[in-house]
This record gives C-alpha cells, sequence and structure tokens, in this order.
C-alpha cells in the first residue's frame, strides 16, 4: 500500500485508545476489542481497517459530530483526535465512518483506504 504507515499507525493507536476508554467506562461486564483487517468486499481495491469495541457506544445524535474539530464526550477531552483521524484519512485518498447501534452497544470505526499492489521492483502492477 501506498500510504504514510506513521499516520496510519496514529490512527489505529487513537482508535485503539478510545476503544480501551469506551470500554473501562463500563465496568462490571466481559468487553472485546477486535482489530480487523482485509481487503474491502464492497469496494475493489481497497483495504479496510476496523477497530469494534463492546464499551459505551455512541448515541444517533453525535454520530453526525463525531468527526467534527473540538467535539468531544469525555471529561479530559480535546475533540481533536478523531478529527485529526478522518482528515489524515481523506488526505491519503481514504476515509473514516463510525457505526452504533446506540447508547451501551459498542462502536465500529472503519478505515478505508486505496490499495496498490507493489511489484517486486517497487513500481506497482496488476493485482494478480
Amino acid at each position: 500500500m501506498m500510504v504514510d504507515r506513521h499516520q496510519v499507525l496514529q490512527m489505529l493507536v487513537n482508535l485503539i485508545s478510545n476503544a480501551t476508554q469506551a470500554m473501562r467506562a463500563c465496568p462490571g461486564r466481559q468487553h472485546r476489542l477486535t482489530l480487523r483487517i482485509g481487503l474491502a468486499e464492497d469496494q475493489e481495491g481497497w483495504v479496510r481497517l476496523q477497530v469494534h469495541d463492546t464499551g459505551v457506544g455512541i448515541k444517533p445524535e453525535q454520530l453526525t459530530r463525531i468527526f467534527s474539530p473540538g467535539f468531544t464526550t469525555k471529561k479530559d477531552g480535546h475533540g481533536l483526535g478523531l478529527h485529526s483521524s478522518a482528515v489524515a484519512a481523506k488526505l491519503m485518498g481514504g476515509a473514516l465512518r463510525a457505526h452504533s447501534p446506540g447508547e451501551d452497544y459498542g462502536a465500529t470505526f472503519t478505515l478505508d483506504l486505496p490499495f496498490k499492489h507493489m511489484g517486486a521492483n517497487g513500481g506497482s502492477s496488476p493485482r494478480p
């Protein structure tokens, strides 16, 4: 893939950190954090990275604002992590999306990035 790996790593660290905090906010129940990485089945030529948690979830009215600069639901949050991640994804030609069935049902963040197969010589070549 032709992406800024440091930016992708920073986005994943941010998403995993947020997921961990969301699960810690729901003490007394079993939690699971799932990271999925693979080709997007519904978009040829794209790689999909998903971070899913079983934490506090996201209210429907917050889903429309979650990537806005300065928006946060955390007492000690700044509202810059998700915004900067969404901007970085867009600059790489991709997209970052959030989905949650609602409060107390966890959340899934999906990062889609364009895939470009690299040949043995470092140049692009057609996918087999």
